[in-house]
């Protein structure tokens, strides 16, 4: 989907110890009521996120494009002794699984890099068993920010996430962006057309982990802590997804 050719560029991994993952795996395991046989990470990047899930499942699998990532992931499994959790690198082409190998799924900031979002889609339901569970998440259009930023930018400006951008339409945003960005409908559509039944669909307020001070990430968790519980909850940073295949 859209027209963003071969701009699109792979994504930063979260870090471990931040908010963000955290907030993830929270979401996610108001589904997991048991620990399931086998989970995926699609995009797993360092296993930040991964990590989290280890005593959700009895078997934890990470699988990312970036060599660089596999290779810290699988360091970090080691130096804490998760045995279950496990990484693999691979093309970005077919999944190197089995039909129905999975019974969850994780995909959190991962879609909107990917060369085609609904072929990626596909991939992960073949490897999903029957009935198994998604929790994914991608950047929401309505956030104040292009958390992504643009190959194209007024030459006075020397940051490329300039606010507001994001909100371009789709046709002229994808004409500099440098990763895909999706309203509510727009995703919630592609889940569909691709056969899940959705359960939930969510805003993730942004956690703010870079900012490193804590007076003003303080105020701004609040800030936002007021937005989620309102209207305005529309401009989250990411829409948080959960559906059935």
């Amino acid at each position: 989907m859209g027209g963003l050719g071969n701009r699109i560029e792979l994504g930063v991994p979260t870090e471990y110890g931040f908010a963000l993952p955290r907030i993830r795996h929270q979401l996610a395991s108001a589904y997991l009521t048991e620990p399931v046989d086998a989970l995926l990470d699609f995009g797993c990047g360092n296993g930040a996120n991964s990590v989290l899930f280890a005593e959700d499942a009895r078997k934890v699998v990470g699988i990312d494009v970036v060599p660089a990532h596999i290779e810290a992931a699988r360091d970090y499994a080691v130096k804490h002794g998760l045995g279950n959790v496990s990484y693999l690198c691979y093309d970005g082409g077919m999944l190197p699984f089995d039909d129905l190998s999975f019974d969850y799924v994780i995909c959190f900031e991962v879609l909107e890099h990917t060369a085609d979002d609904a072929a990626a889609l596909a991939e992960i339901r073949r490897v999903m068993r029957p009935g198994a569970t998604i929790t994914l998440s991608v950047p929401n259009k309505w956030y104040l920010m292009e958390t992504h930023g643009f190959d194209w930018k007024p030459s006075w400006v020397k940051w490329n996430r300039v606010p507001l951008l994001s909100w371009l339409p789709t046709s002229l945003h994808e004409r500099g962006a440098k990763a895909r960005i999706y309203t509510r409908r727009r995703i919630l559509s592609l889940l569909e057309r691709s056969g899940f039944e959705v359960l939930e669909a969510r805003y993730l307020m942004p956690p703010f982990d870079k900012v490193n001070r804590p007076r003003p990430q303080a105020a701004l968790r609040a800030t936002f802590d007021l937005i989620s519980r309102s209207p305005l909850r529309v401009i989250g940073v990411s829409h948080v997804i959960t559906a059935r295949s």
